[in-house]
């Protein structure tokens, strides 16, 4: 049974799991820049992505901007309940703020 959850083969293991696994195990072989410079590519080409669809109005883009900026929301939370700062508690309050206009303003996930 050890054997199974060692090599994520039980039940309860779905493939997404397994696959997230599987990349924080490689990801933790690289060296600290290694692993900054592959986020900082990712998070460009996010930016670059969300760019293109804007300047060319597709709905995709909207959903993807307001994906990608509450997506540090949950790091800011952690970073407010750690050490409590006006500047901590504002930019969490501003980014909230921000999210919820985006989403409200074009009417993404009304009908989800």
């Amino acid at each position: 049974m050890d054997a199974q959850r060692d090599l994520l083969l039980a039940e309860d293991a779905n493939l997404l799991f397994r696959l997230l696994d599987q990349v924080l195990v490689w990801i933790g072989f690289f060296k600290h820049t290694t692993t900054l410079a592959i986020a900082i590519i990712f998070y460009a080409l996010v930016e670059g992505t969300e760019g293109v669809g804007l300047a060319m109005r597709r709905r995709w883009a909207e959903y993807l901007i307001v994906i990608a900026t509450g997506f540090l929301i949950p790091y800011e939370i952690y970073e407010v309940v750690n050490r409590v700062t006006l500047f901590r508690a504002g930019g969490l309050a501003l980014n909230v703020l921000i999210v919820v206009y985006l989403a409200w303003r074009k009417r993404l996930f009304v009908g989800i």
